[in-house]
């Protein structure tokens, strides 16, 4: 008996194999769902951050202008979405001008294009919420049981997809700390500084985002990662990194070091668990490379000035001065924002990069919430008598 095997069947879905971006992937799922579901005009990814409560935009396909780039919103404010959280079903609205008169700005964006129905699928892993998937079109009335149950399984796959991004970051940031623990090195920043730092990277990078081309998960990328800017100094002794005075001009040529040790670990990290093919292996690099570069072309390691210092590096490089200003530290006081602010405005122009220092400065409000939100409250109790030492002069290093 002879078996007859058929491989010409064609695999609508081996696209997914590929080394794509999340925004490539879904831009095809998009192209494949449109032949079953020709009605469908925009699909769209927003992910969420529990700790903060903020529901952001991080991928898209859409057919015409995205009425959305860049969107950030709490999601206690947008109740209709809330509730789906909550509920833990998908929400199905097959005319959208019931929200016409909706005072939320992503309501009224997505009316102002001419969408009229929408499917909500929420977004679950180990029962928390990670974000939302989004079926879109501008035709009303045009979703019914059959094509639901379609777009169920595409919603699941997209969750998958997104599954597997986010659980690259905590290997990667597992990874981080792990290294840091087996070296027996006592890292002096808080987590609260890494969180804070990393989210006044997003507040920076949202805002410069179409200057620079930077898509939405480029602009998540950069707030996964910005805590991975200083894993160099894993590699340097803890009697120079944890020295309480200034340093000698031989031990800050040591920290220095750290730069180019950050892009080293990070590719070897990479490398051994088997994520060397992720998009984001030079967003990490660079920022661990050449946060310490400055505008001038004076910082270090390679003296790059300008518009040669990588985007994701300029912006972390503020966040990340500014927080250090900012906060209490064993041989330091914690600066009020005014005074973090002015110093800033003294260092732009020649260490950091003018258009990322005016946006910090501009969203005071955001910048609060944030420090409200991921205080140091253990380390300003065991500070509160301490006496200030002098400030080293390489606190930036």
């Amino acid at each position: 008996m002879t078996i007859k095997i058929d491989c010409n069947h064609p695999d609508l879905l081996n696209e997914l194999n590929k080394k794509l971006s999340i925004s490539d992937k879904i831009t095809f799922i998009h192209q494949v769902v449109r032949q079953k579901c020709s009605f469908i005009h925009r699909i769209g990814v927003a992910v969420y951050d529990a700790r903060a409560d903020s529901l952001k935009t991080f991928a898209h396909s859409t057919d015409g202008e995205n009425p959305l780039p860049h969107y950030e919103c709490r999601l206690r404010d947008a109740r209709s979405l809330y509730r789906i959280s909550l509920d833990g079903k998908p929400r199905l609205i097959n005319d959208l001008t019931i929200f016409e008169n909706s005072p939320q700005e992503h309501a009224k964006r997505i009316n102002a294009h001419g969408y009229r129905a929408s499917y909500t699928v929420p977004m679950f892993q180990d029962e928390q919420l990670t974000g939302f998937v989004f079926f879109n079109s501008r035709l009303s009335g045009c979703f019914h049981e059959d094509s639901l149950a379609y777009l169920d399984m595409i919603a699941r796959l997209i969750s998958l997809l997104i599954s597997v991004e986010l659980n690259q970051v905590k290997t990667l940031r597992g990874a981080l700390k792990t290294a840091a623990f087996l070296s027996t090195h006592k890292d002096p920043e808080t987590g609260a500084h890494l969180e804070r730092m990393a989210r006044f990277s997003r507040l920076i990078a949202n805002e410069v985002a179409a200057d620079y081309g930077l898509s939405d998960e480029l602009v998540e990328a950069i707030f996964w990662f910005a805590p991975m800017h200083d894993v160099g100094k894993i590699a340097i002794p803890d009697n120079i990194l944890r020295k309480p005075g200034a340093l000698t001009p031989n031990e800050f040529e040591i920290i220095k070091t750290h730069t180019i040790q950050g892009r080293g670990i990070v590719n070897t990290m990479m490398e051994n668990f088997n994520l060397d093919q992720s998009a984001f292996v030079s967003m990490i690099g660079n920022i661990a490379e050449y946060h310490h570069e400055n505008i001038d072309g004076s910082g270090y390691p390679k003296g790059l000035k300008g518009e040669e210092i990588p985007i994701e590096a300029r912006i972390v490089a503020v966040a990340d001065v500014f927080d250090a200003l900012t906060s209490q530290r064993p041989y330091k006081h914690a600066w009020p924002n005014e005074q973090a602010f002015d110093e800033l405005r003294r260092l732009s122009g020649w260490k950091l990069d003018p258009k990322c220092v005016e946006i910090l400065i501009a969203n005071e409000e955001k910048i609060l919430e944030i420090q409200t939100l991921f205080k140091d409250e253990e380390r300003r109790r065991a500070n509160a008598n301490a006496v200030p030492k002098k400030e080293r002069s390489t606190d930036f290093a």
